[in-house]
């Protein structure tokens, strides 16, 4: 016997696969050609040869990994770049979580106004926001200006053009980032829970680190994550507000591919970024859960 027809308007399961498919092929044919393909080029090219004029031939060699992995330069730059990675994400971690929590415990009206603020930033260019600081840092800047004339200082300090202004300029930049994954880490607490640990005696601060930061802690992560992939490959703001002295690890890829045309070794250099990229994930990945990325979004 055949089975009876489905009723109009049921859809079977075999129907709503291909409409999921439908719907994302577009967007994996869009991952396939900017994201796959041009990794799959830079794995190509950091295996080619760089002839003396400049030209690439398609010879296999390792070369440009050796001098990646053999030169002491590139290890001592990749480090300081971490480590000002690192700090900026601790920095907005820091700052950010604060006015994240904040937002959580107002009425929906204003938590609302405050997030599309948290957004505002992002209207103005990222190039006009990093210059922004130069008539703010500068020896005969606002700042210096207010220090010297309160009598706090004898003269200008040093605050632009070093490491100084170029954590600044990126704590600004990725900070509202940061805000928003905690903000929506922090959706995910009910403050039925927090209410019940201080009805069983527990203080603000051992409810909050009992209940509120662990079941918010992938919002923060995910905010750690983003935030300290972006300082990774930040390329303006240390070419914008940092010294010669304070050139990081994506200056030096545009150096390497600009200006020595060397793109065989840039190459080289680009994927040591893409490794701690994907290294974050699967960290971020053991620590709360990839799945805690979508977790607002499913409920």
């Amino acid at each position: 016997m055949r089975m009876a027809a489905a009723a109009p308007g049921f859809r079977t399961l075999g129907d709503g696969a291909a409409v999921a498919w439908s719907l994302l092929l577009p967007a994996l044919c869009c991952v396939a050609a900017f994201v796959i393909v041009p990794v799959i080029s830079l794995g190509l090219y950091s295996f080619w040869e760089r002839l003396p004029t400049g030209a690439v031939q398609q010879v296999f060699t390792t070369a440009n990994w050796r001098e990646l992995l053999g030169d002491s330069y590139y290890a001592g730059m990749l480090f300081k770049t971490l480590k000002l990675a690192a700090a900026v994400t601790l920095l907005c971690a820091l700052v950010g979580y604060g006015p994240a929590y904040y937002i959580t415990l107002l009425p929906p009206r204003r938590r609302a106004i405050l997030v599309t603020l948290l957004f505002l930033p992002s209207w103005i260019s990222y190039v006009v926001r990093s210059m922004s600081w130069l008539p703010i840092l500068g020896k005969e800047g606002l700042l210096n200006t207010i220090l010297g004339g309160s009598g706090l200082t004898s003269g200008p300090l040093p605050l632009l053009y070093n490491e100084f202004s170029v954590v600044l300029g990126m704590v600004q930049f990725l900070l509202p980032l940061m805000i928003v994954n905690i903000y929506i880490g922090l959706q995910a607490v009910d403050r039925k829970l927090v209410d019940a640990a201080r009805t069983l005696g527990a203080t603000d601060a051992q409810a909050f680190f009992a209940v509120t930061f662990p079941i918010a802690w992938p919002g923060l992560a995910a905010g750690c994550l983003l935030t300290f992939i972006l300082a990774m490959g930040a390329y303006i703001t240390p070419q914008i507000l940092g010294g010669p002295g304070t050139s990081y690890y994506a200056n030096l890829v545009f150096e390497t591919f600009v200006a020595q045309q060397d793109w065989p070794l840039g190459a080289a250099l680009s994927l040591v970024i893409i490794f701690f990229l994907v290294a974050g994930l699967v960290l971020y990945g053991r620590l709360a859960g990839i799945s805690t990325m979508f977790r607002e979004v499913r409920r």
